[in-house]
């Protein structure tokens, strides 16, 4: 009789800490641990009978691998570990990836996780290559490992809020996330790193203040259609917004001072660029392939690289008083092209290199040669003249461009005049600038007369009657003698 009650017991005490239960098809093993690396022992020689697996108790790094075998070699598909303790409160590195088992386009059959509420951080590789569609995230977390939700095709957890604390999205972090849709950043990230959203499907995400840098690639390929970065943004990797084929606006932020290469190109709806004024470098294919585009250059603009603007749809282009440099093919097959203005006196250099391939200036394909090119009265013929500019077979002399000479204010918002008076020139500056500003003075055939920085109002006495054309900061004016 004592036998038997024995035997009852330990078969009760098995149903209720090491239980499989069938419901329809699916199979459930509810596996109760007390020490870390027994979850083998537990399952016993059902590891590989059931679809979902629930774990109570402690669990560690040998214990996720006793999970991953029961997806690789087994068939489950769900996992839930919302009554576990794990070690450290963090997903280990590799915690849901056998190496051994991995290959280029398979994915581990694991579906659906759910996670304990006390997780701080996924390790590197975390959940690399599953067949993920929904997990939790705790509002614990504080780190995210690099690459840990990489190749995650079917990850759809639509919106993915990321919790406040987390201060970076690692490298190739969401990568082939095909299916994720809506990303929610907190206002605690400060970097977004390479390849961080390279080819997912994010078409809805969030740049909040505070964040600092973006890695090259790392919105590569996805479906935003709207990006408004923040003032606090320092550092733009190249290719960052690269073969978005619904962007349609992206506002850069003012004290950016060079956009990278490849920044937006081939985006093929982008309409709008919004450039800040800080901008003085544009560099290799920035906007390449953009075929909707529209933008002004900036007003400091000095250097403009290769490929920059090609195949996009300008219809106008104002270069800049401060234009120095227009790389290779820069404004190559502007269909849609109308007209140019060039504020500068001195034709910007163009392109030229004879070593490479002679002739290959800024303009031309299918960019009109015979539109009205606007240079400043006094230079047409230097730019007929100059390599790049002579493509054009209409340039014509004026007075009258799109920005405005008279008054113009300058970067601490104060009014300044230039005129002349008595052989004098006279720059008019009504307060006393809190830092420099810089001013040169042309004759109208493009010779430097002089050149300084400003904090107060100056004279200059000309060496002669004439048309001078003179900069102060981001303005230009004409002046007659």
């Amino acid at each position: 009789m004592m036998k038997r009650f024995y035997y009852l017991f330990v078969f009760l005490s098995f149903i209720l800490f090491s239980s499989q239960k069938v419901y329809g098809q699916a199979s459930f093993f509810d596996a109760n641990v007390s020490k870390y690396g027994e979850l083998e022992q537990v399952l016993g020689d059902k590891w590989d009978k059931f679809d979902s697996l629930i774990v109570h108790g402690p669990i560690n790094k040998a214990d996720f691998k006793t999970i991953v075998r029961c997806a690789t070699d087994g068939s489950m598909q769900v996992v839930n570990l919302q009554y576990a303790q794990i070690e450290n409160n963090k997903i280990p590195n590799s915690g849901f990836v056998d190496w051994g088992w991995q290959k280029p386009g398979y994915h581990l059959g694991i579906r659906r996780i759910i996670l304990p509420d006390n997780i701080t951080e996924f390790g590197e590789f975390a959940f690399y290559g599953l067949t993920l569609e929904t997990i939790n995230i705790p509002s614990s977390l504080r780190k995210l490992g690099k690459n840990c939700f990489d190749e995650n095709r079917w990850l759809s957890v639509n919106p993915l809020i990321i919790p406040e604390g987390v201060t970076e999205i690692p490298t190739q972090c969401f990568q082939f996330c095909y299916k994720l849709k809506k990303v929610v950043l907190p206002s605690t990230i400060k970097t977004i790193g390479i390849f961080a959203f390279f080819d997912s499907s994010v078409d809805d995400m969030n740049f909040p203040e505070g964040l600092d840098s973006i890695g090259y690639l790392s919105m590569h390929g996805t479906r935003l259609t709207e990006v408004v970065l923040p003032k606090t943004i320092r550092t733009i990797g190249y290719k960052t917004f690269a073969s978005n084929f619904k962007l349609k606006k992206v506002v850069l932020p003012e004290g950016l001072t060079e956009i990278p290469d490849n920044l937006c190109s081939s985006c093929i709806e982008l309409e709008k660029i919004v450039i800040p004024e800080s901008v003085i470098k544009i560099n290799t294919e920035a906007f390449s392939a953009c075929l909707k585009l529209k933008t002004n250059l900036p007003p400091k603009l000095k250097w403009i690289g290769s490929d920059a603007f090609s195949s996009s749809g300008l219809d106008s282009i104002v270069f800049p008083a401060t234009m120095e440099y227009i790389g290779k093919e820069a404004f190559q097959d502007l269909e849609k092209l109308k007209k140019i203005y060039s504020m500068s006196p001195i034709p910007p250099v163009c392109y030229y290199n004879t070593m490479v391939n002679f002739g290959d200036g800024p303009f031309g394909g299918s960019t009109p040669s015979d539109i009205p090119v606007y240079v400043p009265i006094g230079s047409g013929e230097k730019y007929r003249e100059a390599f790049g500019w002579n493509y054009f077979t209409n340039i014509i002399e004026t007075d009258k461009f799109p920005t405005g000479i008279v008054s113009p204010k300058m970067s601490n918002n104060e009014l300044c005049k230039v005129y002349g008076k008595d052989n004098e020139l006279v720059i008019e500056i009504p307060n006393l600038l809190s830092s420099p500003i810089h001013y040169s003075i042309y004759s109208i055939e493009g010779t430097m007369i002089e050149q300084g920085n400003l904090i107060k109002s100056y004279t200059l006495r000309m060496p002669a009657k004439g048309v001078y054309i003179v900069r102060v900061g981001n303005t230009t004016h004409k002046i007659s003698m």
